[in-house]
């Protein structure tokens, strides 16, 4: 087997996960192409499920034929280690170092203070003895003149311990801040591909294949950058992404691209039946499926016949799995524990012999121990493990069968009993456990008889497991296993050195799923959640790079082509300033998504604003803030009489006057709104009058996006520069005499 390097050349970043494709090249060796290659360096957050491979270039023929996934271990050298973690150890040993000559002298000094004099006790009768006195102030000065030494030498270490103390946090946070692709781990542990190649090996040129699989903890954003001159006749703007991943490699000059679509959607093609006219027929049999051959049970004569006849002191132990690891939760169906227990019992439930004939030529096996109840796990063949992170193999008692019928009964009659007692055991039972479970007649006898079909799951032979032979209920026949363990279980038998790959993959999931709780930045918007509903896919100009270390990078993705139409807008019945907008239209066949935008005037960074969703075509308003040098003055007045023939309705006169100055360099558009009262459909008595207005307005249309207001007029001007425009309007309204506006009858 050959191993091949490869390298990273694309990456597309998705919602949520990423989509790699690396290529490699195969040269002919004794003119014959490698009949196997192995591909190695792959990242352990892979998704086994995702790999594919493909022929690009080569000998007309020369095809894939099978790609497994595997797992590589690799001792790097010294040389191979980041400094930062030679740094960090260096710190350790120096930590360790001072820690032990400060515990020493601590222990030194503790034993100095312990010297005391003492004296031996007196005999009755005699006399008091004279007290030492030169002894106890030699042994005085001497323990006085040592823990002065030592105090000192404390005093000194304590302070070297306190700053090797800081230089060990400083070089674990340089190590933390690392990316995730150098790992710093003595033995590190890889993902691989085993390739099968068929086809024409015989070949003189080279070949070129490309592997592509999914990993998880990566994710996008996107950002714009919006480039205007003074004047806001023209402008550009470009599309960028903020990337951050944590799959354990960097791409490092990949050609990048950005996609809204989801990675876990599945996309399959429905399969479309047919309708016939004409009498009634059973459906076809589904290909792949095959029922359990007649005998099932005598092929396994033998083996109970040694299990009985041995003594049990001889007879084989079980083998201990090479790799032991806990198991999920739930099973790959989603089974919690009520379903488990539903499942056994169904299983004890069918499980007689063919026909319904009790199994009377195998004695029944011993119960099992009595154990605590897990928190789920779904053993193949077996009963609960009272340790979930072992592997308990073991067999269920059957109970009395259901279905005590003699075997060489009619065909039809059997038919019928079947059908009958599947009836009975489906009542309340889910269509996926009684696909998985297995009988001496077989599950898919009893769901046919029942005109039901096998489940989905029993189709997919990549995924299935055959029981083992201590099992009487399950053996000889396959079902479903659980995708966590499977998924290990698959390429851990080329790993030959003792390294938990489980609890290292399911860490290494768990840190790469880690960039979901990373923050995002200020005004960003999930690309799903302003996708609407559609999916687009964004491909970079440039190759980039985007290294594994948890953080937001920004990339420049392309530059959108706009049409930009300088607008400014001015409300001065609120609020009496000149607000700067641009309209952006959409003429690009991409669609823009929410995100901030950057906006930068002349060559100053004006502002960030956070830009809405922008489809093909569309047109939106973006606010840059303020006009300093536009003002406006509004002045209003009200006049209130009364009208009609006898007096019995009042008028109500509304005055306004807005004057607008341009202190700019250049003419400048304004959009100067107003707002009138608004009579409703159900008041048939009220009127409102436009007398007079100048210049003339009109009413606006809003963008998509914006609401309509009711009553809403609008003036657009051209104000040269250096000059003033006046606007003035009146509008009456009349109502009867016995009525008045809500909230008074002065609107201006």
């Amino acid at each position: 087997m050959r191993v091949v390097p490869s390298v990273l050349e694309s990456v597309t970043v998705h919602a949520e996960g990423a989509l790699c494709t690396r290529a490699f090249v195969l040269s002919p060796e004794n003119g014959h192409l490698p009949g196997q290659v192995r591909v190695d360096g792959l990242p352990l957050a892979l998704r086994t499920g995702s790999l594919r491979a493909r022929v690009v270039e080569g000998p007309s023929g020369l095809l894939v034929r099978d790609l497994k996934p595997t797992f590589d271990v690799r001792l790097p050298p010294e040389s191979e280690l980041p400094a930062e973690q030679h740094s960090l150890e260096a710190a350790e040993a120096a930590l360790a170092a001072v820690h032990s000559r400060l515990e020493r002298v601590r222990s030194e000094i503790t034993a100095l203070r312990g010297l005391t004099p003492t004296w031996p006790a007196l005999p009755k009768g005699h006399p008091p003895r004279d007290a030492p006195l030169a002894a106890m102030l030699s042994l005085t000065g001497f323990v006085d003149t040592e823990l002065a030494q030592l105090q000192a030498q404390e005093l000194d270490l304590e302070r070297q311990h306190r700053d090797a103390t800081h230089e060990v946090e400083l070089r674990r946070r340089r190590v933390q801040e690392l990316s995730s692709a150098r790992s710093v781990d003595r033995a590190r542990l890889f993902r691989a591909a085993l390739l099968t190649l068929s086809g024409p090996v015989a070949a003189n040129a080279d070949a070129r294949l490309v592997l592509e699989y999914a990993v998880a903890g990566a994710r996008w954003v996107p950002t714009y950058d919006l480039r205007l001159p003074r004047t806001l006749e023209e402008g550009t703007l470009r599309m960028r992404a903020a990337v951050i991943q944590r799959t354990g490699e960097d791409w490092t000059g990949v050609r990048l691209a950005v996609s809204t679509a989801s990675l876990e959607r599945r996309a399959e093609v429905p399969e479309l039946k047919s309708l016939r006219i004409g009498r009634s027929q059973p459906p076809p049999a589904r290909s792949g499926w095959r029922e359990p051959a007649p005998g099932l049970e005598e092929l396994f004569a033998g083996y109970d016949a040694l299990h009985v006849a041995l003594p049990p002191q001889m007879l084989p132990k079980p083998q201990p799995p090479e790799y032991e690891e806990p198991l999920p939760e739930a099973d790959d169906d989603g089974y919690d524990d009520e379903e488990q227990e539903k499942v056994f019992k169904e299983t004890a439930t069918f499980g007689g012999a063919p026909g319904g004939a009790p199994r009377a030529s195998r004695p029944p096996p011993p119960p099992p121990m009595a154990a605590p109840k897990s928190s789920g796990a779904f053993l193949v063949g077996g009963a609960r493990s009272p340790d979930r992170n072992r592997s308990v193999t073991g067999a269920i008692p059957a109970p009395a069968p259901a279905m005590p019928a003699p075997r060489g009964g009619g065909g039809m009659d059997r038919m019928r009993k079947k059908r009958i007692a599947a009836e009975e055991s489906l009542e309340g039972a889910p269509m996926a456990d009684l696909a998985m479970d297995e009988d001496e007649g077989g599950a898919g006898d009893l769901l046919r008889a029942a005109g039901l079909e096998p489940a989905d799951g029993l189709f997919d032979y990549d995924s299935l497991t055959l029981a083992s032979a201590a099992s009487p209920a399950q053996r000889g026949r396959l079902r479903p296993r659980p995708a966590l363990v499977s998924q290990a279980r698959l390429s851990i038998t080329s790993v030959n050195v003792q390294v938990e790959v489980v609890r290292l993959e399911a860490q290494a999931l768990v840190f790469a799923e880690s960039v979901n709780t990373v923050a995002p930045p200020t005004w960003t918007v999930p690309p799903r959640d302003s996708a609407r509903h559609f999916d687009a896919r964004f491909d970079a100009e440039a190759v980039t790079d985007v290294p594994s270390d948890g953080a937001w990078h920004t990339v420049p993705m392309l530059t959108v082509p706009l049409e930009l139409t300088a607008e400014y807008v001015c409300v001065p019945s609120v609020e009496p300033r000149v607000f700067r907008t641009v309209r952006l239209n959409n003429a690009s066949p991409h669609p823009l998504l929410a995100g901030p935008v950057d906006v930068t005037l002349g060559d100053e960074f004006l502002m960030t604003s956070p830009l809405p969703t922008l489809g093909p075509g569309e047109t939106q308003r973006l606010g840059l803030g303020v006009e300093e040098a536009l003002q406006v003055a509004r002045n209003t007045r009200f006049d209130e009489a009364t009208g009609g023939m006898f007096g019995n309705s009042t008028v109500l006169t509304h005055h306004v006057s807005v004057e607008v100055a341009n202190h700019l360099s250049r003419p400048a558009n304004i959009a100067i709104s107003e707002r009138i009262g608004a009579v409703p459909e159900s008041q048939k008595d009220l009127k409102v009058e436009e007398v007079e207005v100048v210049p003339p307005w009109h009413k606006p249309t809003p963008l998509p996006g914006e609401e309509a207001v009711e009553g809403e007029r609008v003036w657009r001007v051209s104000v040269p520069a250096g000059e003033k425009r006046s606007m003035k309007a009146t509008w009456v309204v009349k109502l009867p005499a016995s009525k008045m506006l809500n909230g008074g009858n002065r609107r201006t």
